[in-house]
C-alpha cells in the first residue's frame, strides 16, 4: 500500500467508514476533503489492521517490514524528538528520521505480536526501545549512538545482535562525536547532560565494537533476512553509524527500506545494500540486528 492509499484508508477509518471485508462493502466516503490523519488515528488504524488481518502470525521480520511499507512516501524530518522542556516520549507517525522509522516499525510489530490493539502498549514498547533500560531520565537516557542502541536492545531481548555471528571485525575508534559537536545538540548546554554524554562515550569507546567491512557485505548479504535492522558504519571521526535501515529482499537482492535523508521520503532503495555502500567512501560497512519475536520468548 503506497502512502496515498494508506492515508486515504486511515482517513476513511478515522471517519467511521472502515468496515472489515467480512462485514461487506464499505459505504462510499463523503466528498468532503479528507483531513490528514492524526498520529493516534494512524496508530489505531495499523493496530486494528494487525488484529483484523491476523498479522501476529507473520514471522517477526516480515511484520516489521509490513509496518515499514505502510509508511512509504512519508517525509523525512530530522529533530522530531527534540522539544523544549523535559525529555518525554514523542510519537510521530507522520514524519521520520532513519532511527525513529526503525523504532516505530519495531514497536508496532512487537505490539501486534503481544498486545493486539493497545495504543498504550505501543507507547510502552516505543519507550522500551528508545531509552536506556526503557527508562526516561532526561536527554542522556535516550540511546543516541546506534552501537549502544543495539547493545541495550539486545539486553532487553527486543533484537538479536548478529554482527559477531556474521564475522564482524573490531572497530577500535573512539566515539566522541556528540561531545565534540556540543553546539549542534542544544540539550548538551546543560553541564550535567554534557558530563553524562561524555561518560557514555567513554564507556562505549572502551568496549569491543564489531562491524562487517564493506568488501565483505556482498557475501554477508546471503545471510540477511527481510526485517533485519542495518546500521551503516562510517569513517566520520567519533561516530559509529551514519544511517539505519531495514533490510528487505526484493528480486533476489537485499535492498533498504528506510528514511534516507532530508528532502526525501520513506522508500525502498533501487539499488542493493552492497551498491548503496559503494556510493560513498565514508560508508565503511554494516552492523546487523535481527528483531526478536516476543511471542516466542
Amino acid at each position: 500500500m503506497n502512502r496515498r492509499r494508506f492515508l486515504g484508508a486511515v482517513a476513511v477509518f478515522a471517519g467511521g467508514a472502515y468496515v472489515s471485508r467480512a462485514a461487506g462493502p464499505a459505504r462510499q466516503p463523503s466528498k468532503t476533503p479528507r483531513k490528514h490523519p492524526t498520529d493516534n488515528e494512524t496508530l489505531n488504524f495499523l493496530l486494528d489492521r494487525g488484529e483484523k488481518e491476523h498479522l501476529s502470525g507473520l514471522p517477526m521480520g516480515e511484520l516489521v517490514c509490513f509496518m515499514g511499507k505502510a509508511f512509504l512516501g512519508s517525509p523525512y524530518r530530522a529533530g522530531t524528538l527534540e522539544s523544549a522542556g523535559d525529555e518525554q516520549l514523542v510519537v510521530n507517525m507522520q514524519q521520520f528520521d532513519c532511527v525513529t522509522f526503525i523504532e516505530t516499525c519495531l514497536a508496532l510489530a512487537r505490539t501486534v505480536k503481544m498486545h493486539g490493539r493497545s495504543p498504550d502498549a505501543f507507547r510502552h514498547e516505543l519507550q522500551l526501545i528508545r531509552y536506556r533500560n526503557g527508562e526516561i531520565r532526561g536527554y542522556p537516557s535516550r540511546l543516541h549512538y546506534f552501537t549502544e542502541w543495539v547493545q541495550d536492545n539486545a539486553g532487553k531481548k527486543t533484537i538479536d545482535d548478529c554482527t559477531a555471528r556474521l564475522g564482524g571485525e573490531p572497530d577500535r575508534r573512539a566515539l566522541d562525536f556528540m561531545s565534540a559537536h556540543r553546539l549542534s545538540y542544544p540539550p548538551l548546554a546543560r553541564e550535567e547532560f554534557f558530563a553524562a554524554m561524555v561518560a557514555t562515550e567513554h564507556q562505549l569507546s572502551r568496549g569491543t565494537r564489531l562491524f562487517i567491512p564493506r568488501p565483505r557485505v556482498g557475501e554477508t548479504a546471503a545471510q540477511l533476512r527481510s526485517g533485519d535492522i542495518i546500521g551503516i558504519t562510517t569513517s566520520t571521526p567519533g561516530l559509529d553509524c551514519s544511517h539505519t535501515a531495514l533490510a528487505i529482499r526484493e528480486r533476489g537482492e537485499v535492498r533498504l527500506l528506510h528514511a534516507p535523508r532530508p528532502g526525501t521520503q520513506v522508500q525502498i532503495s533501487k539499488e542493493s545494500l552492497a551498491a548503496y555502500l559503494e556510493r560513498s567512501p565514508r560508508r565503511t560497512g554494516i552492523l546487523v540486528a535481527r528483531p526478536v519475536d516476543p511471542s516466542g520468548l
